[in-house]
């Protein structure tokens, strides 16, 4: 859980690059935020009150100032327990979060509009999610070893192989992976891989890229080059350049 205020950055959109994670966003003061198109910048969906941000297949770029809010961020799979549907129900897309949860996130947003201390609003944030969530056997055994599975593996998932282990067909099994992750098993791997990229850079003012490309896994710097202009929109180098503090959120000036 993440509590922002009083974040106002020399630039007014940012993009949001895909991590594997989904989000729900309460806006605590009435503002909304927007999400622009990646090419013209024109404004193309209003965000207010509370939303919730699928899984992402491609970078979305959002609004970057914050007077108060927070977010929920939920790590790869640990979706379908919480919402009791399909997460690739929602892969790609931003929707009011009152229609994944009905009234009961709009009765906690009201909540956490109350004057009180982040501890606070984070108590309430807690117990809402404790009343949501339905325990998953499927998804604390099988999903979570498919996930560890293909996080652990840099340079190439067999999925038939993992699939046999599991007990599953490969269809049966890709199936399953989008309906608790909201990707497939290689678009998983991909993003996951994109992301260690990230990671391994964030702290370097000087990147030998076909190294770290090789470190995480990318046998040829044609296939690194795509799956990085893919997910963010930017050459290697040009990320390097532009990203501030979080390394998926990169500045648009």
């Amino acid at each position: 859980m993440l509590y922002h205020k009083d974040h106002y950055p020399d630039h007014s959109m940012e993009k949001y690059l895909p991590d594997g994670t989904f989000n729900i966003i309460f806006e605590l003061t009435g503002k909304s935020k927007y999400i622009f198109d990646n090419n013209s910048k024109k404004k193309i969906q209003k965000c207010s009150d509370v939303w919730f941000s699928g899984v992402l297949k491609d970078y979305i770029t959002i609004s970057a100032e914050c007077e108060e809010m927070m977010v929920l961020v939920f790590k790869p799979g640990a979706g379908f327990p919480l919402i009791h549907k399909s997460i690739d129900e929602y892969t790609n897309k931003v929707v009011p979060a009152q229609e994944v949860f009905g009234e009961s996130i709009l009765t906690l947003l009201s909540k956490l509009k109350e004057p009180t201390t982040p501890e606070e609003k984070f108590t309430e944030i807690e117990n809402w999610i404790i009343s949501q969530l339905k325990e998953d056997d499927f998804y604390t055994n099988i999903i979570q070893y498919a996930i560890n599975a293909i996080t652990e593996s840099s340079s190439y998932i067999n999925i038939s192989a993992l699939s046999k282990k599991l007990g599953y067909s490969q269809k049966q099994f890709i199936q399953l992976f989008k309906k608790y992750v909201g990707l497939t098993p290689k678009q998983f791997h991909r993003i996951t891989r994109f992301n260690e990229i990230l990671q391994s850079v964030e702290n370097k003012k000087e990147v030998m890229w076909t190294t770290e490309a090789t470190n995480c896994g990318y046998f040829d710097q044609a296939h690194f080059i795509k799956d990085f202009q893919s997910f963010s929109g930017l050459n290697p180098s040009k990320y390097l350049k532009d990203f501030d503090i979080h390394p998926n959120f990169v500045p648009v000036k």
